[in-house]
């Protein structure tokens, strides 16, 4: 009987220093995120030819996600070495689970964040010149009329914009992908081409990166850093809520973890592709659809698409769940 009752009173007191440790210590928290596809009043037009489109997939290569506790604790919830694909497509208004685990309880102000790539689908074309190499480029025969070269036929096509350097990729590239008989493949294009040799291919494969005149992302040194660091991948960029540099848009409603919960990253796409439609050339343009090409001279400067493409920041919200 005494062991029993010994037995009995040493279960009670491990029970009453787990429930003191769950009280004061950790809770679990499942982050999930969901596309937001509803149109902002900050995405509208600026100009008659400042054109927005809204991307009809969306995948996040996510490498770190924390949050940060009120006392400046920060506490990563998702943090790997190699990115995890995160793919939206087909679940816009569906939340996608990003990662759980227990934390320490209190009050979070903040969050941070670090992604490789967003890579999305955009429904659009590409225009060069006749004597351009890539005249016959997949890329550019499936997005011209077979009878009518000058009549372009609009479809969804893949991109990806690098925000973290990942092997020959740099932060700011932003490489359109296509199909060949050895499978996919990702490649740069020029801002400008040249009837020389050398100089008249407007996508660009190649082993290692471009060194000049590539279409990239917006310019922001506040938000990128120095151009010398744009190659290096010790230098990261993490997004951070309240944060304002480079177009961004993250915020975040305090709220307090005490027991298990879930919280919802918000990612607004809405609009979030803007460029200028080249409204001079009747053949290429005027028809508010995105089409990329080169320019070409210059005097005058022939544009073989639009221009101006400026991607930018879908915005970040999260909350706690009710």
């Amino acid at each position: 009987m005494k062991y029993l009752v010994r037995s009995i009173a040493l279960f009670v007191i491990i029970l009453a220093l787990v429930g003191c440790s769950e009280a004061a210590g950790e809770a679990e928290v499942s982050l999930e995120a969901v596309i937001d596809t509803v149109s902002r009043s900050t995405r509208s037009s600026d100009t008659e030819v400042s054109r927005n489109i809204t991307p009809s997939t969306y995948k996040i290569a996510l490498t770190y996600f924390a949050l940060i506790r009120k006392d400046g604790a920060v506490i990563p919830i998702i943090d790997e070495d190699a990115p995890e694909v995160y793919d939206f497509s087909g679940r816009f208004t569906t939340p996608l689970l990003l990662g759980r685990k227990r934390i320490p309880v209190g009050e979070y102000t903040g969050y941070e964040m670090r992604f490789t790539y967003l890579e999305m689908a955009l429904e659009c074309s590409f225009s060069v010149p006749s004597w351009s190499t890539d005249a016959g480029h997949i890329l550019v025969t499936s997005t011209h009329d077979a009878s009518d070269n000058t009549i372009l036929l609009h479809q969804p096509n893949t991109l990806r914009l690098y925000f973290n350097t990942d092997d020959k990729f740099h932060k700011r590239d932003m490489v359109v992908k296509y199909t060949t008989d050895d499978g996919p493949e990702w490649a740069w294009m020029r801002r400008e081409l040249e009837n020389s040799d050398g100089s008249k291919a407007f996508f660009l494969k190649t082993v290692t990166h471009p060194v000049v005149g590539i279409i990239d992302l917006f310019s922001d040194d506040a938000f990128w850093g120095s151009a010398d660091d744009y190659d290096n991948p010790d230098t990261k960029i993490t997004i951070r809520s309240g944060s304002t540099t480079g177009g961004l848009d993250a915020t975040m409603e305090s709220f307090r973890i005490s027991a298990t919960s879930k919280i919802i990253l918000t990612i607004n796409i809405a609009d979030s592709f803007n460029f200028w439609e080249d409204t001079d050339d009747l053949t290429y343009g005027n028809n508010e659809k995105l089409d990329f090409g080169p320019t070409y001279g210059n005097s005058p400067i022939t544009y073989y698409g639009d221009k101006g493409f400026h991607p930018f920041m879908p915005s970040f919200s999260l909350v706690k769940a009710p």
